[in-house]
């Protein structure tokens, strides 16, 4: 009280005001001095960190440095005081308990020689618990946006470019991070639908905040095609409106979509087709008798009748085709071998490969396993690709059919150097009536693709204009 009123008063002199204000700071402050015997003593211990742990000045005074350390259980600090002792204005931090305390030793010069160290220690929880939260936050950021499985980008309203991508957008699009930070979206979409991405961001620029999804064909490093399907979200990003993109590819979404619209056509034809079939193969086979008896008294006409009976056989081919189509799930399933199956097939259709001036090359992998199927439909099918991949080269070529086993599916291919298939008409095949030949009628594709489904197998295609085609068939291995 007498010290209050005394401070109140006026009354202390500057000596003692110092240390009425060094008493009472939150810090500790604390001096070691050089004695006589040329060790650093402590001299001065006050604040109100000191008087929180108990530290009796009066005590310790006159104690050595690396005593007072020990006795405290913290002599790990000892070379930082040494390294103090010996001139150096020295920071350090010193975890105490669940505490945490930042330090610094001043050392003062006389004559070229440290007579003092002035030290002090500051109490910086409170600044490591908020370090270790941003810590812990980064790392979930992270979690959530540098190892998801989706692509992330940031990108400036009124700039082209990005300013972050993550490492799997990369991954998507076969780039490196440091290569898409210098690229605009508009480099990752084929060129017939930039528009499309173009819209948005004029929609962005234009002011409009609200989420936007849509979906693009985006190209790949490799040239490789893509579905890319966008979510954007308006934000903001050092002090700039930004938006935040979320990446994902859907191509195999969009084929899975696709094998299950051609399913369900291929489902709704098959119930229709043997009624149809039926009802006009009755009328059609007593057509064709009497065509075929006016022909035997056409009296020089015979290049017509021979025209219809021609047209005649087509469309019997074609109710054959639908009768397929409606024929219920694969019977009389039997063990086969492939590698002889193929070259029965390959064989056949040997004589038509010379016609077109093609070589057929097989390549097949060691110790192929059976597989369980109906021999019969699976010649009907192999002969089919075979054929259309041999008329797919007028001027001659290659074809190649090969068989080996991947991730435990039979993997038949057969590729030709032919002209390739559009990317927009890929899609189409398999659908009734949709075909690249001039005389064909898109069914004995159609029938290939129920036949294989119908066999728990896949028929996929890979094609390059101006290159050639590669048709896949993928049967599981039972």
């Amino acid at each position: 009280m007498l010290r209050a009123q005394g401070v109140e008063a006026g009354v202390l002199s500057p000596k003692e005001e110092w240390f009425h204000i060094i008493q009472n700071v939150h810090n500790h402050i604390f001096t070691f001095i050089r004695n006589e015997q040329d060790e650093f003593v402590l001299d001065l211990s006050e604040g109100k960190l000191a008087y929180e742990f108990g530290v009796d000045t009066e005590k310790l005074k006159g104690m050595r440095a690396e005593d007072i350390l020990r006795q405290y259980g913290i002599e790990s600090i000892m070379p930082y005081y040494q390294l103090a002792f010996a001139g150096q204005t020295i920071e350090y931090e010193l975890a105490f308990g669940e505490r945490y305390f930042s330090s610094v030793l001043t050392p003062i010069c006389r004559n070229g020689i440290v007579t003092e160290i002035i030290g002090s220690a500051t109490e910086i929880t409170e600044y490591k618990q908020m370090k270790q939260q941003m810590q812990e936050a980064e790392e979930l950021y992270r979690s959530l946006v540098e190892d998801t499985l989706v692509g992330v980008y940031i990108a400036y309203v009124d700039e082209p470019g990005f300013v972050y991508v993550n490492p799997r957008l990369g991954d998507i699009f076969g780039y490196s991070q440091e290569e898409l930070v210098k690229m605009t979206a508009s480099d990752l979409v084929i060129e017939e639908e930039r528009d499309i991405v173009r819209t948005h961001q004029e929609r962005r620029i234009n002011g409009d905040r609200s989420n936007i999804h849509y979906q693009f064909r985006g190209l790949c490093k490799n040239g490789n095609r893509i579905d890319v399907e966008v979510l954007q979200k308006t934000s903001t990003y050092k002090q700039k409106p930004a938006v935040i993109g979320i990446v994902q590819d859907i191509t195999e979404r969009k084929q899975a979509e696709e094998l299950v619209r051609k399913s369900e056509l291929l489902s709704v034809i098959g119930q229709m087709a043997a009624g149809v079939a039926h009802e006009i193969r009755n009328p059609l086979t007593s057509l064709k008798g009497f065509v075929q008896l006016l022909r035997a008294h056409s009296g020089g006409k015979d290049e017509y009748y021979r025209i219809m009976l021609s047209e005649l056989d087509r469309i019997e081919f074609i109710i054959s085709e639908f009768l397929v189509l409606a024929k219920p799930q694969v019977v009389f399933q039997r063990k086969r071998e492939m590698q002889p199956l193929l070259e029965q097939i390959v064989m056949i259709a040997d004589t038509h490969a010379i016609m077109y001036n093609v070589q057929i090359l097989t390549s097949y992998a060691d110790n192929l396993p059976a597989i369980v199927c109906e021999e019969n439909q699976l010649k009907q099918v192999f002969l089919n690709l075979l054929k259309n991949a041999v008329e797919a080269m007028p001027n001659g070529g290659v074809v190649t059919v090969s068989a080996s086993v991947e991730d435990g599916m039979m993997l038949i291919a057969f590729t030709d150097q032919g002209c390739g298939i559009a990317e927009e008409q890929l899609l189409k095949l398999g659908e009734p009536f949709f075909t690249t030949k001039p005389n064909g009628t898109g069914l004995g594709l159609m029938v290939s693709y129920k036949i294989i489904a119908n066999h728990g197998g896949t028929i996929s295609v890979c094609s390059k204009e101006e290159t050639g085609t590669t048709f896949e068939i993928r049967l599981p291995v039972r």
